[in-house]
């Protein structure tokens, strides 16, 4: 049996590098989760706030990219150096923010 589950993981994983992965785009939630999914998302931001709904949003931008001084001109939804998932832009100071040094 458990011969088997491994080869279904390895299925899986080869679906997920081949199908899913190169389907996302950059700096999305789906990327995010994909890279997550193949253990490999230790490179990304791990701030997180909450969007009006209450559910938890998680940066999708590389790991060390925060810059409280760099900000986004909301004009064409670039983040500058703030947190992005999606849509969403925002700094650490949120009161529903969880900076990615506090994790």
């Amino acid at each position: 049996m458990r011969q088997r589950e491994r080869a279904d993981l390895v299925r899986l994983e080869k679906f997920v590098r081949e199908t899913v992965l190169p389907r996302t785009y950059p700096h999305t939630t789906q990327r995010r989760r994909a890279l997550e999914a193949l253990g490999e998302a230790g490179g990304l931001c791990t701030a997180r706030t909450r969007n009006s709904d209450g559910d938890v949003i998680v940066c999708t931008l590389d790991a060390g990219h925060y810059d409280p001084d760099d900000k986004p001109p909301f004009k064409d939804a670039k983040p500058g150096g703030w947190h992005k998932a999606d849509a969403s832009i925002w700094n650490d100071l949120g009161a529903a923010c969880t900076p990615h040094a506090a994790i």
